[in-house]
């Protein structure tokens, strides 16, 4: 089902295959954030750095983490809770870098919502149960003292869906990225608190790897790492290009409010891993909050699943810049 959910893109203009320079390359549908995720390709820097990459989109981490076990593809960014989860069933997995670890979500609410202490009672669009749209809603609510289990959680659809879904008042509240905050602030939606200024520790994205494809491919993968890095690098430097990507890919004007706000929230929030780091102590947040919801029965441990050589080696090929993820220095 994954496979045929998946669009395949060739970076290179190549059919891929398997051989060790190829890498098949698993990301979620991008957003209004699409020009940092996708710059790497449109620059060319995986060609500069000899590596044939196959990018291939998924709707959501049902889909990716199932492909990645099967072996559709080699590697991932996702949200590291998924790999958490498949390691305590025995999966090999391996976190070797990170692209956004600064996580974008919010809780959006009908006005009438006053804070995060008024959502007892209210029913709140989520995805599935262990999703991250439901998870890092959860880990809000109870930072702010709110019991999650007051809260009526629903699978509403997905992101664009659960929005929607506020907006026309079937849900008072929904788990959503920051992508709608500009469409936010012309429906009379409120952004009742982001992720990153309730629960700062909570990771968005990692890389990850099974463990037989860094034995197989591992210059592949430190190649990959460094062409995504350098990618990003340039969309935060380069807005014109990064909006326009961004507009490219989900085929809106240059001009729409939507993009450029994103642009300019990760921009200027330090959402982005300008070298790739490993958010390795937001990853244990990440595994002490599963026990916490009751996800599992014990936290899983992070260390022997953090493999930082193949991103060292990234960087040494590109060079060391200021980081700028907010969590850097935490």
């Amino acid at each position: 089902a994954a496979a045929t959910a998946a669009l395949s893109l060739s970076a290179c203009g190549g059919s891929g295959g398997s051989d060790a320079g190829t890498i098949k390359y698993g990301i979620y549908e991008p957003g209004a954030d699409a020009s940092y995720l996708l710059m790497g390709q449109e620059k060319g820097y995986f060609a500069k750095h000899d590596v044939k990459v196959e990018i291939v989109q998924f709707k959501s981490a049902q889909q990716a983490f199932p492909a990645l076990l099967a072996g559709q593809v080699d590697i991932i960014q996702g949200n590291p809770s998924e790999a958490l989860l498949a390691t305590q069933k025995g999966a090999k997995i391996k976190f070797v870098g990170s692209t956004m670890p600064g996580q974008n979500y919010a809780l959006y609410a009908k006005p009438e919502i006053g804070s995060l202490n008024d959502l007892g009672g209210s029913t709140l669009g989520i995805s599935t149960q262990t999703g991250l749209p439901a998870v890092v809603a959860k880990a809000m609510l109870l930072q702010s003292g709110v019991d999650p289990a007051k809260v009526k959680l629903v699978n509403a659809g997905g992101a664009p869906d659960r929005y929607k879904a506020v907006v026309s008042g079937r849900i008072q509240a929904a788990s959503d990225p920051l992508d709608y905050a500009a469409q936010a602030q012309q429906d009379g939606i409120k952004i009742l608190a982001k992720a990153k200024d309730v629960v700062p520790d909570f990771p968005r994205y990692a890389l990850m790897a099974r463990t037989d494809v860094l034995e197989r491919k591992g210059t592949a993968v430190t190649n990959l790492i460094a062409g995504l890095v350098e990618g990003i690098r340039y969309a935060d430097t380069h807005k014109q290009e990064a909006v326009a990507l961004a507009a490219k890919t989900l085929g809106v004007p240059t001009s729409d409010p939507q993009i450029n706000a994103t642009y300019q929230e990760f921009h200027d929030g330090g959402y982005l891993a300008m070298n790739g780091e490993i958010p390795v102590k937001q990853i244990k947040y990440l595994a002490d909050l599963q026990v916490r919801l009751g996800i599992t029965k014990s936290a899983v441990p992070v260390d022997p699943m953090v493999d930082d050589s193949y991103r060292k080696k990234a960087i040494d090929k590109i060079g060391e810049v200021p980081s700028k993820y907010y969590g850097a220095a935490k």
